[in-house]
């Protein structure tokens, strides 16, 4: 099946639109999903510069919200018309996976930044030679395959459009504050930064009951938004010491 995808030629190399990049076959656990939007996280980035060891050429993309239009023939959770968002791949089977820590799979590396499906085959190709994937999604893609696991389902009333980040920026921020730092009620965190993944530890302090949230940037229209989203005080640390600030 052809699609568009953006594609990286080489490091460095600005994203090209192709319209002639094969699609994989389905497998029997993959969904068919044809993407809405997709989030830029900094890691697409980096992989384009090449601050991190891959294979060119690479469709690259790992923040992707999109409706199913396949499911093979083992998919259990998804119909065709599912609304979801695409998120990284945990093989379910290793002892992190198992003990419900998926963001420990041991298998992690080799599952998503292999630049090849689980299984080895080539997530996509181009005149017969095969382009690297990310995260075995690559969302910035007309139409992309992905494993039962990589997806999950969201009411089909919210937005797609504003979901696409909850598939990295926002677990990253809130799975950090629920699952590592875990606040009890009444305690006091402080996030450096207020972009998405800043905002979503921000917002996770919060669920968890903390007193006092404290937003810290440099810019004030992001420190207006951390407000509006739940913090008690913002600082602005490019004109006051935050540390000091703390200790007052």
């Amino acid at each position: 099946m052809k699609i568009t995808a953006a594609v990286v030629d080489h490091q460095g190399a600005d994203f090209e639109l192709r319209d002639d990049v094969e699609l994989c076959p389905m497998g029997p656990d993959d969904l068919q999903i044809h993407m809405v939007a997709t989030g830029i996280c900094h890691s697409d980035e980096a992989l384009r510069v090449g601050d991190a060891t891959i294979d060119y050429p690479i469709v690259l993309g790992h923040e992707g919200s999109g409706i199913v239009e396949k499911v093979g023939p083992e998919v259990t959770q998804f119909q065709p018309g599912d609304h979801v968002v695409l998120s990284f791949y945990a093989c379910g089977q290793c002892a992190n996976c198992l003990r419900g820590v998926p963001t420990q799979c041991l298998n992690y590396a080799h599952n998503n930044l292999s630049g090849v499906r689980p299984d080895g085959s080539s997530h996509f190709t181009l005149d017969g030679h095969h382009v690297a994937d990310m995260f075995d999604q690559s969302s910035f893609t007309t139409t992309t395959v992905v494993r039962e696991r990589n997806a999950v389902k969201v009411p089909r009333e919210l937005d797609l459009r504003m979901l696409g980040p909850l598939g990295c920026g926002y677990v990253t921020g809130s799975g950090t504050v629920l699952n590592t730092l875990q606040p009890h009620p009444g305690d006091t965190i402080a996030v450096f930064g207020t972009g998405a993944v800043g905002l979503a530890a921000m917002m996770a302090g919060r669920i968890s009951g903390c007193t006092k949230v404290i937003a810290v940037d440099i810019v004030d229209s992001r420190l207006a938004l951390a407000k509006e989203l739940g913090a008690t005080d913002t600082i602005n640390s490019r004109n006051t010491d935050a540390v000091q600030a703390f200790a007052i």
